[in-house]
């Protein structure tokens, strides 16, 4: 399985995402710069780390999600290869407009850290197809904007 991880400048996570995908696939994962304008061929997943891409300063993910490999990931992720995005990650994917909705302040104005329990609505996604349609998994979350 050939697999890549997105570094910008602020992740914080990247090697504990390269550890967890070679543990997960049994090969490393390419490691790509944010400035890059190319990805490895045949790639079979593509994974966005947690930290604080350019120090979050803007919207969190936002400055990241205009970063050149973006369009990449852009291009392969609507030729459907899946594209993982953890903590800021996600909120990388978000700001790219790769996954719909927008993200808020948490109410409070606090950091959330705990487990979550999430409702399962669609088993048959490659990211949910160990579980039952309908069943209640936990799900840890940390975040200030989610």
């Amino acid at each position: 399985m050939n697999t890549a991880v997105i570094t910008f400048p602020g992740s914080n996570c990247d090697r504990d995402m390269q550890v967890a995908i070679r543990e997960v696939f049994g090969k490393a994962p390419v490691q790509v710069w944010h400035r890059d304008t190319a990805l490895p061929d045949r790639l079979d997943f593509i994974a966005l780390p947690g930290g604080f891409s350019y120090g979050d300063y803007l919207r969190a993910g936002a400055m990241a999600a205009n970063s050149p490999i973006m369009r990449e990931i852009a291009r392969e992720a609507a030729r459907g290869v899946p594209v993982l995005g953890v903590c800021n990650g996600f909120q990388v994917l978000c700001e790219a407009r790769l996954l719909p909705g927008a993200l808020m302040r948490n109410a409070g104005q606090r950091f959330v850290c705990r487990d979550v329990a999430l409702r399962v609505e669609n088993a048959d996604t490659r990211f949910t197809g160990d579980f039952a349609e309908g069943e209640t998994i936990s799900i840890p979350v940390a975040h200030h904007d989610g």
